[in-house]
C-alpha cells in the first residue's frame, strides 16, 4: 500500500512565479518522481510563491498550511527538492550562532564545510538553469520568439510583443488604417486610445511604439536569418 505524503515547494522571487515559468515544475517533476519510485502517494501539494529562503518556515502561509493539513489527516511525511527549499541560512537552526566565529577547530571546520556547501549549492543553481534554459529554448522557438540565429531565445530583454503577443495583432492592425482627417498612419497616442476604448486594454503610447519598433526589427532579423541561410 502507498504511503500518503504531501509535496511542498517554494520559490523566492515572484518573478519566477507564473505557468511559463520553469522553478515550480522542476521542484514538481523532482518530487513525483520520487514518490511514485519509493511507493509513495502525494496527496497534496502546497507552495510558497516569492518566498525567501531565509525567512523562518513557521512564518510562511503555505507551509503552516500544510502542517495543519499533515495534523487532519494523520499524514507524517512530506517530500521537497532539497534541503534549501526550507532554508537557505543555516544560522537559523543553529543553537549557538557564535559557533561560526569562535577561533576553534570546531569553527574553522564548520565554516569551511558551509563554504563548500554553499559553493555546491551556487554550481547546483547554475546547472539547473542551464537545463531550465535548454528546456525553454525549442518551446520558445515554436512559438516564433527566437534570437538572431533562428534558435529558441530565453535570455536577454524581452520584446513587448513576447510580454503582450495579445497587443501585437491589435497594434499592427491600427497602425495599418489611414487617419482620414490627416491622411497619414494612425499616430501612436491614437492607437492607444483606440485599444483602450474598443478592446478595453490599457497601453500607452510609449509601448505602441516599443511594439512598432520590436515588429520591425524581428522582420529585420528574420530577412538576415534568410541571406545567412542563402550564403551557407
Amino acid at each position: 500500500m502507498d504511503t500518503n505524503v504531501v509535496g511542498y515547494y517554494r520559490t523566492s522571487s515572484k518573478s519566477n512565479v507564473g505557468e511559463d515559468k520553469d522553478t515550480k515544475k522542476r521542484q514538481q517533476n523532482a518530487v513525483m518522481n520520487y514518490a511514485s519510485s519509493n511507493g509513495m502517494n502525494v496527496v497534496a501539494e502546497f507552495y510558497d510563491k516569492g518566498v525567501s529562503g531565509t525567512k523562518e518556515i513557521l512564518n510562511r502561509t503555505s507551509f503552516m498550511d500544510m502542517l495543519n493539513y499533515c495534523e487532519d489527516n494523520s499524514i507524517d511525511m512530506i517530500v521537497f527538492e532539497s534541503s534549501d527549499r526550507l532554508s537557505r541560512d543555516l544560522l537559523i537552526s543553529v543553537a549557538n550562532p557564535n559557533t561560526f566565529i569562535e577561533d576553534t577547530p570546531t569553527a574553522t571546520l564548520i565554516r569551511q564545510v558551509l563554504g563548500v556547501i554553499s559553493q555546491f549549492q551556487k554550481s547546483e543553481i547554475v546547472m539547473k538553469l542551464k537545463v531550465a534554459r535548454d528546456r525553454k529554448k525549442p518551446i520558445n522557438e515554436g512559438r516564433g520568439y527566437t534570437n538572431r540565429k533562428g534558435k529558441g531565445k530565453c535570455e536577454g530583454r524581452k520584446y513587448l510583443t513576447e510580454k503582450n503577443p495579445e497587443l501585437f495583432d491589435l497594434v499592427v492592425s491600427y497602425r495599418r488604417m489611414i487617419d482620414r482627417r490627416t491622411h497619414q498612419p494612425f499616430s501612436y497616442r491614437k492607437i492607444s486610445a483606440l485599444i483602450k476604448e474598443e478592446h478595453n486594454l490599457s497601453i500607452s503610447f510609449n509601448s505602441v511604439k516599443r511594439i512598432l519598433e520590436d515588429v520591425v526589427r524581428i522582420k529585420r532579423e528574420e530577412r538576415n536569418r534568410k541571406r545567412r541561410k542563402l550564403v551557407a
